[in-house]
């Protein structure tokens, strides 16, 4: 089955007991995102699916869409974000980010995109936004203070082309991995990566060390005894013990804040670490 994200509450922190209805088994929860709503964002020609949204903490999952000839707006961001787009593109000083790549913003990252045609992408903030006092943007929960580029050399974006990234081999069988992104100099010891399994391929008794999110492109995704299917989002908390499998093939987009052991063994990670 597949479960619903709540079109009233999307989800600030996946603790439980307070998204008992997603929750697919301990510590792991599971989003249909055709079946939330999108949402006007502040500017009113952008709109989003929001799985998870910390004001406080500035944290944002889920999708975002453009209207054609629309803007972001003035902003900066406090943390790292990355996007994956999945139609349209968006352009602002430096470059044009199109369908099929993943933008990456790192701290400190300041700029206005225009779509031209519209877009539609998947989003991981990981850090507040703020624009000018006086200005708007798309992010709901930006902080409203003076923006100062204080790197304005530093490109605001890392563009990569997702199917352009050669495919390694992963440790289990049937499954191949595309990294993304490994946070060097950020700070962060974190993890972006795609995953594609082949039809029958399993990861079996993955032991989460961190925070971990699944943008479910295409295809189905068992997790433990529930099969999701794309577009979908799966959230797997720190000390979670997941089965993964596949019986048609799949492939998604995983951040994860600290490597997954299967069977407790370091060598057994499936996203890079």
């Amino acid at each position: 089955m597949t479960v619903a994200a709540d079109p009233i509450h999307p989800v600030a922190l996946h603790a439980p007991g307070s998204t008992a209805e997603h929750r697919i088994q301990p510590g792991v929860y599971a989003y249909d995102l055709e079946a939330l709503p999108w949402r006007e964002t502040p500017r009113g020609t952008s709109r989003e699916k929001a799985v998870r949204r910390d004001p406080e903490r500035g944290l944002f999952l889920g999708m975002l869409v453009f209207d054609p000839m629309s803007r972001s707006g003035v902003h900066q961001h406090r943390g790292v974000a990355s996007s994956y787009f999945l139609s349209g593109e968006l352009t602002d000083f430096q470059c044009t980010t199109r369908a099929g790549a993943v933008g990456i913003n790192l701290t400190g990252a300041t700029h206005d995109a225009v779509s031209y045609g519209g877009c539609t992408l998947f989003s991981r903030l990981e850090g507040p936004v703020i624009i000018e006092p006086d200005g708007a943007a798309i992010h709901p929960h930006a902080k409203k203070t003076t923006v100062t580029n204080t790197q304005p050399f530093t490109p605001p974006d890392i563009t990569v082309v997702l199917d352009a990234v050669a495919q390694v081999a992963s440790p289990f069988a049937g499954v191949l991995r595309r990294p993304v992104f490994d946070y060097a100099g950020t700070g962060s010891n974190h993890r972006l990566c795609s995953l594609q399994l082949w039809p029958g391929a399993k990861l079996n008794d993955l032991h989460h060390t961190g925070l971990t999110d699944f943008f479910l492109l295409a295809g189905d995704l068992s997790v433990g005894d529930t099969t999701v299917t794309g577009p979908s989002v799966v959230v797997i908390e720190p000390g979670a013990r997941v089965h993964l499998s596949s019986r048609f093939g799949c492939s998604f987009l995983a951040w994860a804040e600290g490597p997954a052991h299967a069977g407790d063994d370091p060598a057994l990670d499936p996203y890079g670490f």
